[in-house]
């Protein structure tokens, strides 16, 4: 699902488009006055589009701590979208989030760079201790143009995920990547990622450890500046599951579109849609045939910039998945405040 969502509602496509090659986008890139562009990085459970300075030629090193409170309608699905036990209901509930995100470029020259980048994630409930996410993701990830259109980009990421205090899963993500300017504004993505992921039973979740297994997933994302203060991006992305239980084993299809606009004042509009329809292999007893979902996703954050370093966000997420499988449809309403500061 997308870099402001999730696959867990709250990170569309969580990890899949992780440190994405297309994530760090210039407006008018022609424009050599042009001093913003736009960054979006799904580090863990949160995520946001911001606006930020282009860094000097010679920084090598980039660091944000982003903080903030939230309101979840539906806060036990946090856990990656694993089914809700019978017993347990629709819960509500706020928290507390805190995510650093950091990069390092230790190798770059006029071809090509590395780029080591790294993430953590805590949430801290008022009242579900239980749902608390601990995550850290690393990354490695190199870069060479092999002509003024074309980049290759090749990125290795590790992701570990505690749930309350037990691990609930760890990943590795590899896969190459293209990116091709076509200039005016205009570049195309193209993502292939391997992902291999071991789950654990924890909690109230017993049998998420049959969702152990790898995902196989191919995205395109092409990025229009319509101005210097206007982008519009669009993807398509394809994805296959293999998991240890045929249950969790699936073919999903996600199309999205994002504008964001720079407005007066250095402040950010950022609107995000999607659309996820996931088909599962594996027989449900409860209705007799096979799984398939459709999931509606569209976030709204308005972001305000002050002396370039400070920002806070509004932000609101709405998400509708509707399910053949009761214990799978569902609705999910995320509403919140966050304060960033960059380095």
């Amino acid at each position: 699902m997308n870099p402001f969502t999730n696959r867990s509602l709250l990170c569309l496509a969580a990890l899949l488009c992780l440190f994405s090659p297309g994530a760090d986008t210039a407006l008018a890139t022609e424009d050599a006055q042009q001093p913003w562009f736009f960054s979006a990085q799904p580090f863990g459970m949160l995520s946001m589009p911001e606006l930020v300075k282009a860094p000097s030629p010679d920084k090598k090193m980039f660091l944000k701590i982003t903080t903030g409170y939230q309101y979840d309608s539906n806060a036990i699905l946090n856990a990656e979208g694993s089914p809700i036990p019978p017993d347990i209901g629709k819960k509500g509930d706020s928290r507390f989030v805190l995510n650093l995100s950091g990069s390092y470029v230790p190798l770059k020259g006029p071809l090509g760079d590395v780029t080591l980048n790294y993430a953590f994630f805590q949430s801290q409930h008022a009242e579900l201790d239980d749902f608390n996410l601990t995550q850290n993701l690393a990354e490695l990830a190199g870069r060479y143009r092999l002509n003024e259109h074309v980049t290759l980009r090749y990125s290795t990421a590790v992701h570990h995920l505690l749930l309350g205090s037990k691990l609930f899963d760890y990943a590795v993500m590899t896969g190459p990547s293209i990116i091709i300017t076509e200039g005016k504004g205009h570049n195309t993505a193209i993502d292939l990622r391997y992902r291999s992921t071991e789950y654990r039973n924890v909690s109230i979740f017993k049998n998420n450890a049959d969702r152990t297994g790898s995902n196989y997933s191919g995205a395109i994302t092409h990025n229009m500046a319509l101005s210097p203060s206007a982008l519009v991006r669009v993807g398509y992305t394809a994805d296959v599951d293999e998991a240890r239980s045929p249950l969790w084993d699936g073919t999903g299809h996600k199309v999205n579109i994002e504008s964001s606009f720079i407005l007066p004042r250095d402040t950010l509009l950022d609107l995000y849609g999607e659309y996820y329809r996931k088909d599962y292999d594996g027989l449900y007893k409860s209705i007799g045939g096979q799984r398939a979902d459709n999931s509606w996703s569209a976030v709204v954050t308005l972001t305000t910039y002050f002396d370039e370093k400070y920002g806070v966000s509004l932000r609101a997420l709405y998400n509708r998945n509707i399910s053949n499988v009761p214990s799978f449809d569902i609705s999910r309403v995320i509403t919140g405040i966050l304060f960033d500061v960059r380095f």
